[in-house]
């Protein structure tokens, strides 16, 4: 194979690949595309090639017959062999000013619009996603721009440019590409705002994207989504004004040809019944503007993967190789991460509100460690700021150590490299965490890449298939959207996201929500797997315990932004020592339930918690000093802590056989 094949191949797969779109989009959307982009297609050739071919110019009005004498062009004569739209009142070729007029419309529609679109998506995209002062100011000034009426906007802005610079195509350009720069920004800033809390950009920013990534891969390639239907409508528009503004008069300046220009002095024509001097400009226009209009709803479908049939599935690779087992050459007794004094809290209208306050636990290599507790105790909380990765508002403070690294404290840098590369966070509702305009091979790529810049996309992508096949997913569905795989395999798609860079901690948020027992029990499987055969230690955030019961070694029990129990799962199902956890084993439901049991009261606001026990004011046990100070974690059994003040150690000694109580727990509401 000689050196050309070898390069060319490379190109022709790119080709390839970005073609593929559009063989998926409909019928429907090529043929809207085909026929807008033939008729536009004719008039950029007439534009180019017309003054070529046609032997009169649109400034033309007679012609030499001999040197040095000429005969003009009758004035106002019908459609002929020699004059095949006839003449205008000023002896004009009305074919000739068509075609010359072509070449101005194309000329102000193409910058006019490309200077819109580049000052409205970069200003809204910034304003948008920076936000403060920039975006007040940026809003400010836009929506007075918008409040003017298009038309007026731009015969003021072509009025002051051709009395203060000049009259003629620069002028009428600029006013017509300002008209639509408050559109670009609009569009762009509201989706900005909101795709850059969108979950999938909280999911790049934890693989360890730099800011600017996210930024120009995730937020931009959302956002613009609607840019290439906004262009050719704006285009179709801008061929409107600037006929208006040359029937104003306040256009490209006579005698230059200009549609608009030439249908204003044709209306006197009309009513002497002299058609054909304002019927082609006219047709003229509606033809380019209905062309414009089909490629931009055509596009529309293409470039949205969710309009598009799916495409067939790729061929058939060889079976790939599990994947490599990169084993750390750190001592095995090393934790896989060590919380110490965690707290996480965010600033309200109320006051500050610590979601988690005081949290401390080890995770070892190879260990699965469940965190429980309610809806609104903390467990997300503190599973996001493990890998710093904080909405606006919150703050962090305490020790994470992860590999070494105090994810506290340490460089916005150094955190990005870890996230991805040595610790990962599992998103639920794989769905909104998946980029929807990017292929699943795109994300595998980006994100080894980021981490490791000299792998070639070849040797990433061949890694997103190992890591594919782990899970579980064949890899001929590397180069499928999101939407094309269903709420599990989307699932082990973020799964094997965590894992192909073989980080030594992964926190698992809600994993198995919303997906049915089976698909719940094989995602288990494969995280049980992964720690026994990687060594990966596991932090699995969920509210359900059947899921705890058999996925995972060791249970934190959380409440209020508390750990108010921990121990081995075996003690904490059939011993339980905290008054909650004995609710929350309690309200399980099994084939044996025939009493639904929950947990009366509510739990406290985390803006005013109790001075005392947080569980205080639901429990069935409390006591007066239970309400005056917060009981420690102490010892209750074999590796088993309770934050209690039912147990000595707990910060005030009280006799164990006086303080715990015997026979069935749950009674007194719990």
């Amino acid at each position: 194979m000689g050196r050309n094949d070898m390069t060319s191949t490379p190109l022709r797969a790119r080709l390839h690949h970005a073609w593929r779109p559009f063989r998926e989009s409909g019928r429907i959307a090529r043929g809207l595309i085909y026929s807008g982009a033939g008729v536009i297609a004719g008039f950029l050739l007439l534009a180019f090639a017309g003054p070529l071919l046609y032997p009169y110019g649109g400034t033309q009005y007679r012609v030499e017959t001999e040197p040095g004498e000429f005969a003009t062009f009758p004035e106002l004569a019908p459609p002929s062999a020699e004059h095949w739209l006839g003449t205008t009142k000023d002896q004009f070729d009305v074919f000739a000013r068509i075609i010359d007029g072509a070449t101005i419309a194309f000329t102000v529609m193409t910058l006019a619009v490309s200077i819109a679109m580049v000052v409205g998506v970069t200003l809204g995209l910034f304003s948008g996603y920076r936000g403060g002062r920039l975006d007040r100011i940026a809003v400010t000034a836009m929506d007075a721009v918008y409040a003017f009426p298009p038309l007026v906007l731009a015969i003021i802005v072509a009025f002051v440019l051709g009395a203060y610079v000049s009259p003629g195509v620069v002028s009428a350009t600029f006013a017509v590409g300002v008209v639509y720069i408050p559109q670009y920004f609009r569009v762009v800033r509201n989706q900005t705002l909101s795709v850059k809390e969108e979950p999938f950009v909280e999911a790049a920013r934890s693989f360890g994207a730099r800011n600017r990534t996210v930024l120009g891969r995730y937020v931009f390639f959302n956002v613009v989504q609607t840019v290439p239907v906004i262009l050719t409508l704006n285009a179709a528009d801008a061929i409107l004004v600037l006929a208006a503004l040359g029937f104003l008069g306040y256009g490209v300046q006579p005698p230059t040809p200009e549609w608009g220009y030439d249908i204003s002095q044709a209306v006197d024509d009309v009513a002497a019944g002299i058609w054909w001097t304002a019927l082609w400009p006219g047709i003229a226009i509606v033809l380019l503007v209905t062309a414009l209009t089909l490629v931009g709803e055509g596009l529309n479908d293409v470039v949205n993967p969710l309009l598009r049939a799916r495409g067939k599935a790729g061929r058939k690779l060889n079976a790939m190789p599990r994947l490599r087992r990169a084993r750390r050459q750190d001592d095995a007794e090393r934790l896989a991460a060590r919380v110490r004094d965690l707290r996480v809290g965010y600033r309200t209208a109320d006051g500050p509100l610590w979601a988690v306050d005081g949290v401390s636990f080890d995770l070892r290599p190879g260990e699965c460690v469940a965190l429980v507790g309610e809806s609104g105790c903390g467990k997300s909380s503190m599973g996001r700021a493990m890998l710093r990765l904080m909405p606006p508002g919150g703050v962090v403070h305490g020790q994470v150590e992860i590999g070494g690294t105090d994810v506290v404290t340490a460089p916005e840098s150094e955190v990005r490299r870890l996230r991805g590369e040595r610790a990962a966070l599992m998103f639920q509702e794989p769905m909104t965490r998946l980029n929807p305009l990017q292929r699943v091979s795109d994300h595998f790529v980006e994100m080894i890449r980021t981490h490791r810049p000299k792998t070639s996309r070849d040797e990433a992508r061949s890694m997103a298939r190992e890591a594919l096949v782990q899970v579980g997913i064949p890899p001929t569905r590397i180069d499928n959207y999101p939407h094309e795989f269903s709420g599990g395999m989307r699932q082990r798609v973020m799964l094997a996201l965590s894992i192909v860079l073989t980080p030594r901690l992964i926190v698992a948020d809600e994993p198995t929500t919303a997906l049915d027992v089976i698909v719940e029990s094989q995602i288990l499987s494969i995280l049980e797997r992964l720690r026994a055969e990687e060594e990966v230690g596991i932090l699995l955030i969920t509210h359900n315990l059947g899921v705890v019961a058999e996925a995972c070694d060791r249970v934190a029990v959380m409440y209020a932004g508390k750990i108010v129990e921990t121990g081995p799962v075996d003690e904490i199902f059939n011993n339980p020592k905290h008054p909650y956890t004995r609710g929350l084993v309690a309200s399980t439901i099994s084939l044996k339930t025939t009493e639904l049991r929950s947990i009366g009261g509510y739990p406290p606001s985390l803006v005013d918690p109790p001075q005392g026990c947080r569980f205080a004011p639901r429990c069935p046990y409390v006591m007066d000093h239970c309400t005056r100070r917060p009981p420690e974690l102490a010892e209750v059994g074999p590796e088993q802590r309770a934050a209690c003040f039912l147990y000595p150690g707990a910060g005030q000694p009280v006799p164990y056989d006086v303080a715990v109580p015997s026979g069935d727990p749950q009674v007194s509401g719990i």
